[in-house]
């Protein structure tokens, strides 16, 4: 019924883009896409659709080499936003809540080229979509209320009590009418052959896609952002004000009656295990909520709180992304550790608002479809105005019957989840047919069969060019008030083998950015914000929750241990790099050995050995290829970073992101190239050089940068007790080359010279590196910015007091003190390092109690515990 895209497209690219295409050649287009798709792009006619062809003119000046290097760029844009999603098989369709092993991240794939559709087919989509979603919440109202649907036979119970998304304990028993339950929604739209949108999936638990959306507009925007104006694409920021304004609104009234000027409003993520954590950071910074997990949240007294460095403040509304069943696993799934204890309890009593309701998953159940129409009459007094695709659930007779007679053409999925793999018949063999049919008419109820629709084209960049591509638009609905608002635009994906049915996120794909041309050029009208009272001016918060804080901590402590390691694997790899060892760089790679011993990088095997064995040299190439500092310490400040981005600015991240990539690419290969591992050491310090700066400058100086600084001062102290003790160990014989390490791995040595020129003495090396606070890498400069940090913090008179780490400086005063003489013997020289040894090797013990002290009183919120039974 269409001509073929592929032919239009070539014609666009060379010359008018409004000339009219050949007409069809073949039975199928490129890619195995049948000739009679509906062409976006082309009309029945073979001419350019009006509405693309601004589009096509810009395409046509850039050419095939111009719009593969825009592909390029918003490859490159997407990498260092860190644009990601989470890619691994679920093999209990939880949906991410059960945490596997760790996810492999995928970048996300922007196709350069969107799909427009035009203003007038845009408003039939929009009415249909919102009246969808007042049908949807109507149905959730009443199996979640009255069941007045169940009670006259107009939904099967068993599509109710068979799903596992119909979690009883949400249900409204007291006879009060349960509220809005749907505040966000998604629908997925294919158009079918006829030039018909309809419904191929209802995402009613926690629609993803709306952040993705966002991200690929402002991708394209520089990407293409003079055909965005050529084409009057409206824009989506509208819709976020909107989605922010319904979220504020939805808390609950205090006992005044009134609510509360100023609401709290968290996004409950799963984590970082989930396929759309990037998208739950993003939105939780669009939509100003704070990003929480559930060991964020408490219940206390009936109300939800959020465990903050402040102590416990009260939660208002909770923006879900986590599944109805996972959120409380005291009435819900008791094996959850991602939900809140008491959360279904505070959400009856009207303590808490939860978007969307718990429960609101059964909403998307596939075999709804078979029932909605007529539900919308009842329901709505309307007729169905978005349809969705044919369906057929297995649990009817006349349908199961149906299903049968044409199964080659049906598409069979499970009757209650999204999440199943779709099945299409036609590509199975004929056994598996047999066997499919069989389990269907062996449990009907658990299956729907729905028509094997062939999705529409759009052009997309491809191997060769421009071709035809299949495509999915998921749309994006948002409550306002007691109306809905359609996001003008969305996410469209190329479904792979042409399946619009496994086009989902965590399967990965091709996504594309959706523009709806405006119907005029009037300014898009920006929802302002309401009038509320003025806010309390403040220039600190407490509302750093102590996970994150535990996070930022450790953050700190692994970017600083990344450096230290750095230092002195670059030392000794600096003394291997030469053809010949000299008898001092033999002891100082003893010392190094010893303090990379300590550090916890070497094995003590591999330190004990004789620096010019092939048992040490072997050692220190396998650290820098793959052993603990690489293995451990620069994955985990990948996996540290990648949690508490939320916590830092888009700049902060790309930065973040950009290095910590290019560590990963250039991590050496091959453990015999000591100067490329040489190199990769310089590129580590450099890079933790970069973050420290970084975090210097664009952090507020608040909980979470104190946190950041205070797990760096705490490392770089402890790091230098044990260099400083490692050299220790040769004083008296060696005592050069020990103060020469000592001074090398501390970043020191520039300053020692400036100060004392060439001469190296005990007391003036150690008072450089212990006692010298204006030196930032001696201890007493770690220990006062701790000191400086703890007497900040909310619950300052609590272990660990600054107070105690400014008196771990004081042994050091005296000891130091006593290297001061004019003559000192080769023998009290060594006494004086073993006492010396000890004192740092106890103060780095203390330091590590003063990490677990602040565990405990910062990272953690545990009751007081009570004793029930017989007993004073």
């Amino acid at each position: 019924m269409n001509s073929p895209l592929q032919a239009t497209v070539s014609a666009a690219m060379s010359s008018s883009a409004a000339q009219p295409a050949p007409a069809p050649a073949a039975s199928r287009l490129p890619n195995g896409i049948p000739a009679d798709a509906y062409d976006e792009m082309v009309t029945g006619q073979g001419l350019i659709r009006g509405h693309w062809q601004p589009l096509l003119a810009t395409l046509s000046e850039l050419g095939p080499a111009g719009l593969a290097e825009r592909a390029e760029r918003g490859r490159q844009y997407l990498e260092d936003e860190g644009v990601t999603y989470n890619l691994y098989e679920l093999p209990d369709g939880t949906g991410g809540a059960i945490a596997p092993p760790l996810p492999e991240q995928r970048p996300w794939r922007l196709d350069p080229v969107p799909v427009l559709l035009s203003a007038e087919e845009w408003s039939g989509i929009e009415a249909g979509l919102i009246q969808r979603a007042h049908l949807l919440d109507a149905l959730l109202r009443d199996l979640y209320g009255p069941m007045t649907l169940l009670q006259e036979q107009r939904v099967p119970p068993a599509l109710v009590y068979g799903h596992r998304d119909f979690l009883r304990a949400a249900r409204r028993t007291d006879g009060q009418p349960q509220g809005r339950m749907l505040q966000h929604y998604a629908a997925e739209l294919v158009r079918g052959p006829d030039g018909i949108w309809r419904v191929i999936a209802d995402r009613s638990q926690a629609p993803a896609g709306a952040g993705y959306a966002l991200q690929n507009r402002r991708v394209m925007s520089r990407l293409l952002g003079q055909a965005l104006r050529q084409c009057r694409v409206r824009p989506l920021n509208a819709y976020f004000e909107y989605w922010q304004a319904d979220l504020g609104n939805r808390a609950p009234k205090l006992q005044s009656g009134v609510q509360p000027d100023n609401p709290r409003v968290v996004l409950l993520t799963p984590g970082p295990y989930n396929e759309a954590y990037f998208e739950h950071i993003y939105l939780a910074r669009e939509l100003g909520a704070t990003l929480v997990e559930g060991a964020d949240l408490t219940m206390r007294e009936g109300r939800i709180f959020l465990k903050t460095l402040a102590g416990l403040e009260p939660v208002d509304v909770i923006m879900r992304r986590l599944d109805g069943e996972w959120c409380d696993p005291l009435e819900l799934r008791a094996d959850s550790t991602l939900g809140v204890v008491g959360l279904m309890q505070a959400v009856r009593d009207g303590q808490v608002s939860v978007s969307n309701a718990i429960g609101s998953g059964l909403a998307g159940a596939p075999a709804l479809h078979a029932f909605l129409p007529k539900l919308s009459q009842r329901l709505l007094g309307q007729d169905l105005s978005m349809p969705s695709i044919a369906t057929w659930w297995c649990g009817q007779s006349y349908a199961l019957k149906e299903v049968e007679n044409n199964f080659d053409k049906m598409v069979v999925r499970g009757a209650y989840g999204l999440n199943d793999q779709p099945i299409v018949v036609a590509s199975l063999p004929d056994a598996e047919k047999v066997s499919l049919l069989a389990q269907i008419k062996a449990h009907p109820a658990d299956y729907v069969a729905q028509e094997r629709i062939i999705p529409s084209v759009s052009p997309g960049l491809g191997e060769n060019g421009l071709e035809p591509q299949p495509i999915l638009l998921r749309v994006q609905v948002v409550a306002d008030g007691d109306d809905y608002v359609v996001m003008p635009g969305g996410l469209a994906r190329v479904p792979a083998h042409n399946d619009p049915f496994g086009a989902t996120l965590q399967r990965g794909g091709v996504n594309k950015d959706v523009w709806v041309v405006a119907k005029d050029q009037s300014p898009t009208v920006i929802r302002g914000s309401s009038t509320r009272q003025r806010l309390a001016l403040r220039r600190s918060s407490g509302t750093l929750q102590s996970r994150v804080a535990d996070d930022l901590f450790w953050l700190g402590r692994s970017v600083e241990r990344l450096d230290d390691g750095a230092r002195l694997l670059r030392a000794v790899l600096s003394r291997l790099v030469g053809e010949f060892a000299s008898a001092r760089d033999m002891v100082e790679m003893a010392v190094l050995a010893r303090a990379l011993a300590r550090c916890g990088i070497l094995d003590q095997r591999a330190a004990a050995a004789p620096p010019d064995s092939a048992l040490f040299a072997g050692s220190i190439t396998r650290v820098c290829g793959s052993g603990q500092l690489l293995g451990q310490t620069l994955d985990g400040i990948e996996r540290l970073a990648a949690v508490s981005r939320h916590r830092f600015s888009a700049d902060m991240w790309r930065m973040f992101n950009h290095l910590l990539g290019e560590l990963r690419q250039s991590r050496p290969t091959a453990n015999g190239d000591a100067d490329a591992m040489l190199e990769f050491c310089d590129q580590m310090i450099r890079a933790t050089a970069a973050i420290a700066g970084m975090l210097s400058e664009h952090m507020t100086r608040g909980s979470g940068w104190r946190f950041i600084d205070f797990g760096r001062r705490l490392e770089r102290a402890i790091f230098i007790t044990r260099s400083v003790s490692a050299a220790t160990t040769v004083l008296g014989a060696s005592s050069d080359s020990a103060f020469r390490i000592a001074l090398e791995v501390s970043d020191s040595t520039l300053t020692y010279r400036r100060r004392y020129r060439a001469s190296l003495q005990a007391s003036a090396v150690f008072d450089l590196l212990l006692l010298d606070a204006s030196n930032p890498h001696a201890l007493a400069f770690q220990l006062h910015a701790m000191a400086q940090h703890l007497d900040a913090m909310p619950n300052s008179e609590a272990p660990p007091r600054g107070s105690d780490c400014l008196a771990l400086a004081r042994p050091f005063t005296d000891l130091v003190a006593l290297f001061d003489r004019d003559e000192i013997s080769r023998e009290e020289m060594v006494q004086l390092a073993a006492r010396l040894r000890g004192s740092l090797d106890a103060a780095g013990d203390a330091l590590m109690d003063v990490s677990d002290q602040l565990s405990r009183t910062y990272f953690s919120h545990v009751q007081v515990a009570r004793s029930f039974g017989f007993g004073s």
